[in-house]
């Protein structure tokens, strides 16, 4: 890998040997599809516990949906994502391996709110600031029924609309929720599973502030109701090139720990024999359409991080029609960030501000992250739009363009005349899509993978949920240590295959 040298120090892991300590000759391999934060971290730890590693990425650059991109001297995120330090293990082991390269940034979160900004998350001041007072009267007893409907009728919800009325009450849910939701996801909240509320739809912390006002009349969510609000303060880390910069740093130190990372490898097959994963495949880059071209390396283990509705199809022998047509049934929501490079030396006063009726969800300035920007009298915008693979906004046509560069002189934000350039990178599978009944068909992929001893997926699209950076790697470290076990376990029971497990083997016709 070009630019790889000597890795920093890092924290010390249990079982994790220091960087430059490169495994044996006779080390076991293990694989791990998918080149993003979860599955660097896991080859991170495979790499440390003293066992071969190889990461397979199929883009030409490691980061998944955090990868960064230099175009035209300035890096490009796929939209502004920072670190947490909310897992101190996973927060304290990337600070030592990035060192100077990770900086920290005061959180200043804003969304745009009734007249003005307030504020992310809201604050029950902001919130009474937002709704007219008629509305506001309407919501709070509308949220104050809802809380005894549910305790003298309680009920599952159907779907997500139920959820969030039973959350929040229904004027709530119809002046906050529903367009937005809609927007966002391209499909009515009817549409969505009643788990997307539990594993995506953030509380609002303006809202939560009343409920536990009423939480001595016994008015109480249900455990899991929703994910927990973001903190309105706190310290983010960010790297220096930006968000990809964690990513190659990890990917780095998994080289220097003598672990090997190849891109633009898709993955073609995952190969079964005798109940254990034996071998993984992947085409090359430039090796062709068939698969005469592909590399095939033998493995004691494999650790999923990409797409689970795409990995699983690829088993060889292939998994049942019922498993088959459960992948099928899954899917990704796709996002695209426009990156405009604008004549003026900042434009928004905050990291990353909020939408609820723009065609962009989110608007985020790296710069004011810290990232420097070429010229330095401009600025870099990234304005996340949520669409389809086949509309104008992801094939950027000039009227989606437009109408993009509309809503942002309609904020204030900049002038078309400031706009020097657009560039814009596509995320096809930015977010696992909690479709109406989607439950039985990842439970069907999940209990396949289980039916392997030596087989995990995990991470966002591993295991087709939300968790952010640190939570993925922390999924990422958990399949690597149960990886490094199984694999040492299966060592002291005995050789079951005499061939050098790390040695690639190039398939001939």
């Amino acid at each position: 890998m070009p630019g790889v040298g000597a890795a920093p120090p890092s924290v010390a892991l249990p079982g994790v040997a220091p960087p430059g300590v490169a495994p044996s000759d006779d080390a076991p391999h293990v694989v791990v599809i998918g080149g993003g934060v979860c599955g660097l971290y896991a080859a991170r730890v495979v790499a440390g516990a003293g066992l071969s590693v190889t990461v397979l990425e199929r883009d030409d650059v490691v980061g998944g949906l955090a990868a960064g991109r230099r175009i035209e001297g300035n890096w490009i995120d796929l939209g502004t994502h920072h670190l947490h330090a909310f897992d101190e293990g996973i927060f304290d082991d990337v600070r030592a391996i990035m060192g100077t390269r990770l900086r920290p940034i005061e959180k200043r979160a804003l969304v745009r709110y009734g007249r003005g900004f307030r504020r992310y998350p809201l604050a029950f001041g902001d919130l009474l600031r937002g709704i007219p007072p008629w509305t506001l009267a309407r919501a709070l007893a509308g949220l104050v029924g809802q809380q005894l409907v549910n305790r003298v009728r309680p009920r599952e919800a159907a779907d997500a609309e139920q959820a969030l009325i039973a959350l929040y009450g229904r004027p709530l849910y119809r002046f906050f929720f529903r367009d937005f939701t809609a927007r966002y996801w391209g499909m009515s909240p009817r549409a969505l599973s009643a788990t997307f509320v539990r594993r995506k739809m953030p509380r609002l912390s303006a809202i939560d502030i009343v409920k536990r006002a009423l939480a001595p009349l016994g008015f109480r969510d249900a455990r899991g109701a929703a994910v927990d609000s973001a903190l309105a303060e706190e310290t983010l880390w960010y790297g220096v090139r930006g968000s990809g910069e964690m990513p190659q740093a990890l990917a780095e130190h998994v080289v220097a720990c003598g672990g090997r990372i190849v891109t633009s490898a898709p993955v073609t097959a995952v190969e079964t024999v005798a109940g254990r994963v034996v071998a993984v495949r992947y085409r090359p880059a430039g090796a062709g359409t068939d698969d005469a071209g592909d590399v095939r390396l033998l493995c004691d283990a494999v650790i999923n991080t990409a797409p689970i509705n795409h990995i699983v199809p690829r088993f060889d022998p292939p998994p049942p029609p019922a498993v088959t047509a459960a992948a099928a049934a899954l899917r990704h929501r796709p996002m695209v960030a426009y990156a405009f490079l604008i004549r003026r030396p900042r434009v928004l006063d905050a990291l990353y501000v909020y939408y609820r009726d723009r065609r962009f969800h989110r608007l985020a300035e790296p710069k004011n992250s810290g990232l420097a920007i070429d010229p330095p009298d401009h600025t870099l915008l990234l304005a996340e739009l949520m669409c389809a693979p086949d509309d104008g906004l992801w094939r950027g046509d000039p009227d989606a363009v437009a109408e993009v560069v509309r809503d942002l002189e309609a904020e204030g934000v900049c002038r078309a005349d400031e706009i020097v350039r657009l560039h814009i990178v596509h995320a096809p599978e930015a977010y696992p899509v909690f479709d109406l009944g989607f439950e039985p068909h990842l439970a069907a992929l999940q209990d396949f993978v289980a039916r392997w001893p030596n087989a995990w997926s995990v991470g966002r699209q591993g295991g087709f949920g939300y968790p952010n950076m640190h939570a993925a790697m922390r999924e990422g470290a958990s399949a690597a240590e149960n990886a490094v076990a199984s694999v040492q376990a299966a060592c002291a029971a005995g050789p079951q295959d005499e061939a050098s497990p790390a040695d690639p083997v190039r398939i001939s016709a």
